[in-house]
């Protein structure tokens, strides 16, 4: 599989008793669980918590709104239609759900004590199963899920990647009738698009906030290179300025239709509106994956490669170079050699290695794919490669 660029990992420290934490932070991001109180400024709007766990808020009682176009705004002789977000959370809300991790710990004197941690979750079958961030479960020894009628529920971990962040687990004892999973968005949105994010942050239940699409694409190093994240994992965040804290992990970003585009994971810390979502196409792959195969399938291209430099290959930005190609693997057998430039996989354009990363697992294991390479002087070609299962 490809390389992705290293980062320094930074410890995660203990803070005092209940389910808060101390992330040391590296260039100021913190991974969104409640699991990870920052230590921050009174102007970031985040601060030290020492008392018991609070109790969970309990979440606003459901409302019908009646049916009726949003009001338009005139802006310049321009219509702008404004979405409907109170008829989006409304319809969101049974969806969204929870989730208490129970985490054991010792403390700088060896003392054993407990972190309660609170993220949040979105049901993604009507049996019960509850997809969230990979980091909110984390070492947890137990896992409750508490739905948006109140009621709270053991649930299991069916299947945790840390390389995606995400986790599957399915409730204990839940009966199936008036289950409502959510809906995912297909493609991507597009920076300047509305959206809204629901979740818990410091657990005050079911929040919602409403902000655009900012970007796309965005990796590690555009984090920071948190230490609540691998560097190695295979990331391509939107950005978003609706307002993201401790607890919302795991959380959905929704479109104006209620439809998934993201799931809420990380925020930056050293400025303001810089929040990140993992894809939902990564999100529909990892639940392809686990309930098809209970896991996931990580891929392989068996190179080595990193980011070119700007004007290498002349008359190109930023692509991607290969340093070196594995014998008998994928891209050996795609006669790919050292040297050559990864401009696209499957028309999609490249220009990190983080790129290639997540558009080949995005694809999977098995799936025929488009690489427009170029050599040297040569016009660009396309070859087909497919993917391999990592060890």
């Amino acid at each position: 599989m490809v390389d992705p660029i290293k980062a320094p990992a930074r410890p995660v420290e203990l803070d005092a008793s209940g389910f808060h934490m101390r992330v040391t932070l590296q260039r100021g991001l913190a991974v969104c669980s409640a699991l990870s109180l920052l230590t921050m400024g009174p102007a970031l709007g985040c601060r030290r918590v020492d008392e018991p766990a609070p109790t969970l808020s309990a979440p606003p009682p459901r409302v019908e709104q009646p049916a009726g176009p949003a009001a338009p705004a005139s802006n310049g002789g321009r219509t702008v239609i404004v979405p409907d977000f109170a008829r989006v959370a409304a319809g969101l809300s049974p969806s969204v759900v929870t989730v208490i991790s129970t985490v054991p710990r010792r403390g700088s004197q060896g003392q054993r004590k407990t972190i309660r941690g609170v993220g949040s979750g979105m049901l993604v079958s009507a049996r019960g199963q509850v997809l969230t961030n990979e980091h909110v479960v984390a070492d947890a020894t137990r896992v409750q899920v508490e739905l948006d009628t109140g009621n709270r529920l053991d649930a299991r971990v069916l299947h945790a990647d840390p390389m995606l962040d995400l986790a599957l687990l399915e409730l204990e004892g839940v009966e199936g009738d008036g289950l409502v999973p959510v809906e995912f968005a297909d493609g991507d949105p597009t920076p300047g698009e509305w959206v809204m994010a629901v979740g818990q942050p410091f657990g005050l239940g079911h929040t919602v906030t409403v902000g655009v699409i900012s970007g796309l694409g965005r990796d590690h190093g555009d984090l920071g290179r948190p230490p609540g994240l691998r560097a190695d994992g295979i990331w391509s965040f939107i950005q978003t300025d609706a307002s993201i804290n401790i607890g919302n992990s795991g959380g959905p970003l929704v479109d104006a239709d209620g439809k998934v585009v993201g799931i809420a994971t990380a925020v930056r810390s050293d400025g303001q509106g810089l929040a990140f979502a993992i894809p939902a196409p990564m999100a529909r792959r990892f639940l392809e994956e686990v309930w098809t195969h209970g896991r996931v399938r990580h891929t392989r291209l068996g190179i080595k490669a990193d980011n070119a430099i700007d004007g290498e290959p002349p008359g190109r930005g930023s692509v991607v170079r290969i340093t070196e190609v594995e014998q008998a693997g994928p891209a050996a057998k795609a006669e790919l050699v050292p040297g050559d430039f990864i401009l696209a996989i499957n028309d999609h354009p490249v220009s990190r290695v983080s790129d290639v990363a997540y558009l080949t697992q995005l694809h999977g294991v098995g799936a025929r794919l488009t690489m427009t390479v170029k050599r040297g002087l040569l016009p660009a070609e396309q070859v087909l490669i497919i993917p391999a299962a990592a060890p």
